[in-house]
């Protein structure tokens, strides 16, 4: 493959794979209760359907960079990114808050389940396209 041709491979796997984490985080259990009896996936709500929607445009802007190059575009997808981030976080932080209060329940036995901390590390991939990194090759030698 030509270097000029695979120069915009990269944001583009990452706009896509970030956002296909995202998306797959939601589908799985943020919450269990009952020692895992019962475990609720983040799609079930309101914030994971926005979260996984946001995931899905971030692949949709993966596919955008690659058909149509434009710094703008990366830098949109990676403000998409930041957004949940902060969404993520936010979302976490909440359910922090949520086990911590039903912690003292003797039955409910209340833990956080993987797919927050999922949802968290492909918003912050699809981030990373906000990074000054050198996403072009330089053709200089």
């Amino acid at each position: 493959m030509r270097r000029e041709s695979s120069r915009e491979w990269r944001p583009s796997l990452v706009a896509a794979g970030g956002g296909s984490i995202v998306a797959a985080g939601t589908m799985l259990p943020w919450i269990s209760l009952f020692a895992g009896l019962h475990s609720y996936a983040g799609i079930a709500g309101l914030y994971g359907r926005m979260m996984f929607a946001g995931g899905a445009l971030a692949v949709a802007g993966g596919v955008a960079i690659l058909v149509r190059p434009d710094p703008r575009l990366r830098l949109a997808i990676g403000s998409l990114g930041l957004a949940l981030t902060i969404f993520a976080a936010w979302v976490l932080w909440g359910l922090r808050s949520t086990t911590h209060g039903l912690a003292r329940h003797p039955l409910l036995l209340a833990r956080p389940g993987p797919g927050l901390f999922v949802v968290l590390a492909g918003a912050l991939l699809v981030a990373a396209l906000l990074s000054p990194l050198p996403w072009r090759y330089d053709n200089a030698h």
